[in-house]
Formats: C-alpha cells, structure tokens, sequence
C-alpha cells in the first residue's frame, strides 16, 4: 500500500542534517518502511534502531531483506509511554506519525531528549486535519472519506492537531527548532494515487471505532467513487505534512 503522505519525509531528513554515520532511532517504527530509508541514509557505518509497542508490525519489520551494503537494523519491542531503555545516546531521533498517538507526547519528547547526544537532532513528522481537504470543485467523497478517516483517529485517542502542535511540544521539551515547514500532498487524477488503498485499508478501523457502519461506507465502492470524483475535481489537497527539526536548548 503506498501513503502519499510519507513522500515528504524523504526530502525533509537530508534538510535537516541527517548524514552518513550517524546512529539513529526510529520511534514508532511499524513495518520499518521509515527505519529502513533512515539506514539507507546513515550507510554501513552508521546504526539504525527502530521501536515499536506491537510484536506483529515489528515481526514484519524483521521479515524485510536489507539493502546491499546497508547497515544492520535493529529492532525492540518499547513501549514510548512508559521509561525508555538505557540507550546509548543518538545522533538522531526521528518519528512519522507517532506523537499524535501517544497519550501523552510532551513527556515522551522530554525523555527522548535525554536520549539525544549534544547536538544531536530531533525529526518528526507529523499531521493536523485542519482545513483539509479541499479543491476547485466539489469532492464530497474525498471530504467524507477524510472525515471518517480523522474521526477515527480521535476516536482512537490520537491527536489531530498534532501538526500545528508540533513548535509548542519542542519548546516544553527544552528543544529549539531549526526547520518547521509544511507540505501539501496533492491527489491528480490518475488512478494510482494511493489514497483509495489507504482508504480501503482503514474501513474496518472505522467500523470498530464506531464512527461508520460498513452499509454507510459501502466500502465495495469506495475505491471507484474515489477515482470518479477525482477524474472530475482534481487537483485535490488532500493532506497536510508538518515537518519539524530542532536539537536540545543549551
């Protein structure tokens, strides 16, 4: 499944200074998509360690094959609400879509912190359902698609301000930024945009969090009246990515 909205992380990580040789954490990591470009980045004489809370993402992050010539990944079950491990400190500590599920993201950023080496940087990425989405013609499919979608997240106790919260939590974490940007994810009007998977995939996230019912979906037609209605109102912004990088105030 492709998520256009992981596309700016890419662009973002070589900005804010991460380099060849650096060790890094990944916090949140799943499936390690995210861990894997991070060691992609560091090289064979850097280190990459990605965490995450569930056993099933992090068996499936061990499943993927590494890289030719890319440094060993490692991987722990961590769960960030609770104290973090006796890590060696980190040149890096990087995050996509992790804070705004945490219960509570100020503490866990204070303590990640801690965790940093002196200059070290911290990079996240994260997203706010503010004044999304929207374009030059009606898209009454991608709006209701949206809105079930953020009333999950809230349903499941994530933040959906997370994006536009982002500046205040590094600051109460006695972290200064040195990049703060947003990007805009535009959907066109192919039909390989990846929005009508991600849609698809979460349908039953939805139903469970009790937010739609499958008759009100009707999720058989989801992905077709996605691509209909985009074929007809596109350029769509779908989604907005706020990028975030800072080290430790002294």
């Amino acid at each position: 499944m492709i998520n256009p909205s992981n596309a700016p992380t890419s662009r973002f990580l070589r900005d804010a200074g991460l380099k060849p040789g650096m060790r890094v954490l990944d916090i949140g990591c799943a499936n390690g998509l995210l861990t894997r470009e991070l060691a992609e980045l560091v090289g064979k004489n850097g280190h990459a360690l990605g965490v995450d809370s569930s056993e099933d993402r992090l068996a499936e992050a061990k499943d993927q094959p590494a890289e030719p010539g890319q440094v060993d990944i490692a991987y722990e079950n961590v769960d960030l609400s609770g104290s973090l491990p006796d890590w060696e400190p980190f040149d890096a500590i990087v995050g996509r879509r992790i804070l705004m599920y945490l219960p509570d993201a100020e503490e866990t950023l204070t303590r990640l912190a801690a965790l940093l080496k002196p200059d070290g940087l911290m990079i996240f990425q994260e997203h706010s359902a503010t004044g999304m989405p929207f374009a030059a013609g009606p898209i009454p499919q991608h709006r209701q698609a949206h809105d079930w979608l953020w009333r999950m997240i809230a349903a499941e106790k994530g933040t959906i301000t997370m994006g536009l919260d982002l500046p205040k939590l590094f600051d109460l974490a006695g972290l200064g930024v040195d990049h703060y940007r947003a990007e805009m994810i535009m959907l066109g009007s192919a039909r390989d945009q990846g929005i009508e998977d991600l849609a698809d995939h979460l349908v039953a996230r939805v139903v469970d969090a009790g937010v739609a019912d499958r008759e009100t979906i009707q999720p058989e037609g989801l992905k077709e009246r996605l691509v209909a209605e985009r074929q007809k109102s596109s350029p769509i912004a779908w989604d907005m990515a706020y990028l975030i990088s800072g080290k430790k105030r002294a």
